[in-house]
């Protein structure tokens, strides 16, 4: 048994320190075993997520602020739940290319006025934002979508997923995410690893919950490994070779130095994401706005909201998924 105490529960940074020594026993673990990469940090919220929901039974509570964590129930967590769940990618496969090309459009015509789904658009209200934050938001919130087509095709190769690339000038309301199944499919991207809640707006038929692990700077990450930013250094090189001053020649050495690691049109970048599970909500009730929810706080939107725990995930579950779906083969040419 592990011990924690429960405010541990709270504090992602107390959690990771209190299981320093076995998160970083089940980082070589699974690496040996899975050849599967996961960062301190990545590991220990998914841990942390686990725990929270108690997802596999993994905490009991025997006193008022303590729990204890059994050990070989998280274990199982992870070799059962999280290893077959999870979806790795290079940053040149194909659909990730087709993402960064979208977002990269979609950014474009909001900014354009191109489509509704503009910078005041809902989830922008709080503050105008930059074309360079709304691109990696647009990345990371469809980057689930693409998770998911792999992880669907690899579980049944039969099936082809035909994901909604189409950018329309108007916002459609319960729009499937997956364009070739009957059921209205919503698929939720979180870029935040220890959240215990999977969503759905009213209106759609499931809603599919995936964790995505990018790298802080997913963009910059693709012009660094396909070239384009080396080229930028040498233009800007060029341009102030024959200053006096050397100040920004120093700048740009140690920006060379922070990036040499990556060959220039060697690609090593991994993308990570977990898929969480799936719910049905036909027998379910959404959730009324105002009401507070644990790890969530106030729910701002009256919609579907299920803990990580209530998922269906195992593989028998996605093949039942993928009948009840309906799923019927895409158009043989796609434009983007």
């Amino acid at each position: 048994m592990l011990q924690i105490k429960k405010e541990d529960l709270r504090n992602a940074n107390n959690f990771k320190q209190t299981l320093s020594n076995f998160i970083e026993k089940q980082k070589q673990d699974i690496l040996q075993k899975y050849n599967v990469y996961f960062e301190t940090d990545e590991l220990g919220d998914l841990l942390l997520s686990a725990c929270r929901a108690n997802d596999f039974n993994v905490v009991t509570s025997p006193t008022c602020n303590k729990n204890f964590i059994n050990e070989e129930n998280l274990l199982l967590w992870i070799h059962n739940k999280l290893i077959p769940n999870t979806v790795i990618l290079k940053i040149d496969d194909i659909d990730i290319i087709k993402l960064l090309i979208f977002c990269i459009e979609i950014t474009y015509q909001m900014f354009s006025g191109g489509t509704k789904a503009t910078i005041s658009a809902k989830g922008f209200r709080e503050r105008r934002r930059t074309f360079e934050t709304i691109l990696v938001d647009q990345f990371t919130g469809k980057l689930g979508e693409v998770m998911l087509k792999k992880f669907l095709e690899k579980t049944s190769p039969k099936i082809k997923i035909d994901l909604d690339w189409k950018i329309s000038r108007e916002i459609e309301k319960y729009r499937t995410d997956i364009i070739n199944a009957e059921k209205k499919i919503s698929i939720k991207s979180s870029p935040s690893l220890v959240g215990i809640w999977a969503e759905a707006d009213i209106g759609y038929d499931y809603g599919i919950m995936v964790k995505c692990s990018i790298p802080r700077q997913p963009i910059l990450q693709f012009f660094i490994e396909v070239c384009g930013f080396t080229k930028l250094l040498n233009f800007a090189e060029d341009k102030i070779s024959s200053s006096p001053d050397n100040l920004f020649s120093d700048y740009i050495n140690k920006i060379r130095e922070r990036i040499k690691k990556y060959k220039c049109g060697e690609i090593q970048t991994d993308l990570k994401a977990f898929i969480c599970g799936y719910f049905n909500t036909e027998k379910l009730s959404p959730i009324e706005k105002g009401v507070k929810l644990d790890y969530l706080g106030e729910v701002r939107e009256k919609r579907y909201l299920v803990r990580v725990n209530e998922l269906k995930w195992s593989t028998e579950d996605w093949k039942n998924f993928i009948e009840e779906a309906k799923f019927h083969n895409p158009p043989i040419s796609k434009t983007i």
